[in-house]
């Protein structure tokens, strides 16, 4: 063997660093628009010849309201979101404004999304009853879609899920710390929520926060990545809960990689929290919703500061684990966001426009505004009227995605990146040492 040669050897033999990438989404809330959204685009095939129903092409239309994410969630080894409703096929089913229910379509279309795990743990787990908590799980075992929070017994609800990437073997908990007033069953087998209610409700079954902490480090020594979901916080607050900061960096310190927050159907902050063993830690107290009828009427002032927007102001926040080696410890490595709009068009949509609600990418909105800008700029002047009809509106909307994306970016401390548009080629950035939850970001991609 040459010199040359050998000199190689220890490269052409290092092991190459294993890397799990998952994508986190906020609150799928299925309020009566969206559910109408889905039923206006729904697309049927032929019937069979043998009688029956046409097969439906597309989910009963859910798969319209997730399309423009899929992409994201798909590219991701696993895709995961707050399932704020019941999943039943009930049609006496009562709904209402706080009172919700989505169909099993809507299940098989997160699914075909690329979500492989939802938290069913939160304050409307029992808006259809306990059957109807019973029903939902069904429904997403049927669907393929893994689970944590709920549970037919205490010990199914606190029971993480368990899932193998690439020798990689993560783990899921979730709870939440609301439960619209409703408790748990005396019974320990019955249908229960996973529950660590707040101070003022400890009267209503559920666990202490030191219980959840120890069984937070329980499912952590079983697993090389423990992702903790918790419903918590106040709802349309965009600054933590004072408890939940506390109780957010303790399931951390006990053994968590992060924790993902939802409920207040606004973004709150990321934080990057070092443990005291030296561990990088990850706490997002609140994603948002990803899907929901809220501030429907939203108009973008220039000039405004835009807060009657924030509940469709969103993010998909992207997270790389990584082994270095076999054998070693899989440590929390890169953390990127996506910033996501809720696109609505309640209000001035043009006559017999359908009704649309979606989360788009908002960056990727920009890039296609702006290459429809330069189209337009490219003509010979003057434009005619529906040519200036059409530039007036491109920079409407050029100047409200650029708004909602500062409003998105100012949750971000220092440190974090924002993904690049083309999705696949991301941005590497390393969490900070330091927790930096009041900081801002240092530098954005551009859109």
């Amino acid at each position: 063997m040459t010199l040359p040669a050998l000199l190689l050897l220890p490269v052409l033999c290092a092991a190459t660093p294993t890397r799990v990438e998952l994508v986190f989404g906020g609150d799928v809330i299925p309020h009566g628009e969206v559910k109408r959204v889905a039923t206006l685009h729904a697309r049927s095939g032929a019937k069979p010849a043998e009688g029956g129903a046409a097969p439906s092409l597309n989910h009963d239309g859910w798969d319209h309201v997730f399309g423009p994410v899929t992409d994201v969630l798909r590219t991701a080894d696993v895709g995961v979101v707050n399932l704020e409703t019941p999943v039943t096929d009930n049609k006496k089913a009562v709904t209402r404004e706080l009172l919700f229910n989505a169909p099993s379509a809507m299940a098989q279309a997160l699914a075909s999304a690329g979500v492989k795990v939802v938290s069913t743990a939160n304050n409307h787990a029992r808006d259809q009853h306990p059957t109807g908590l019973l029903e939902t799980l069904r429904h997403l075992d049927a669907a393929g879609i893994r689970h944590a929070g709920t549970g037919p017994s205490k010990s199914a609800a606190w029971e993480p899920v368990f899932m193998d990437v690439r020798g990689v073997r993560l783990g899921f908990l979730s709870f939440t710390r609301w439960l619209n007033g409703f408790s748990n069953p005396k019974d320990e087998v019955g249908a229960h929520v996973a529950f660590v209610p707040y101070p003022e409700h400890r009267h209503l079954r559920g666990l202490k926060p030191d219980e959840a902490e120890a069984a937070v480090r329980a499912a952590a020594a079983k697993c090389d990545a423990l992702i903790v979901l918790v419903h918590w916080g106040l709802e349309y607050k965009d600054a933590p809960h004072p408890d939940d900061r506390k109780l957010g960096r303790a399931l951390l310190e006990a053994g968590a990689k992060a924790v993902i927050g939802h409920h207040p159907h606004v973004l709150q902050p990321l934080e990057a929290y070092p443990t005291a063993d030296g561990r990088r830690g990850l706490i997002a107290y609140s994603l948002g919703n990803l899907v929901a009828n809220q501030d429907r009427f939203y108009r973008h002032v220039p000039g405004g500061k835009g807060s009657a927007g924030d509940k469709r102001d969103s993010m998909l926040l992207r997270v790389s684990l990584v082994r270095p080696e076999p054998g070693a410890p899989v440590t929390l490595e890169d953390v990127a966001v996506l910033p996501v709009w809720i696109e609505n068009n309640a209000v001035g949509r043009a006559r017999k426009e359908a009704r649309n609600i979606q989360p788009v990418l908002i960056d990727r909105e920009l890039e296609a505004v702006a290459e429809r800008l330069a189209a337009l700029a490219a003509r010979p002047a003057p434009l005619d009227k529906a040519a200036r009809a059409e530039k007036a509106q491109l920079e409407r909307r050029q100047a409200s995605s650029q708004h909602r994306r500062e409003r998105i970016l100012r949750m971000l401390p220092m440190g974090f990146a924002v993904a690049s548009p083309a999705l696949r080629q991301r941005e590497a950035s390393v969490l900070p040492q330091a927790s930096g939850a009041g900081g801002r970001v240092a530098s954005q991609s551009a859109p």
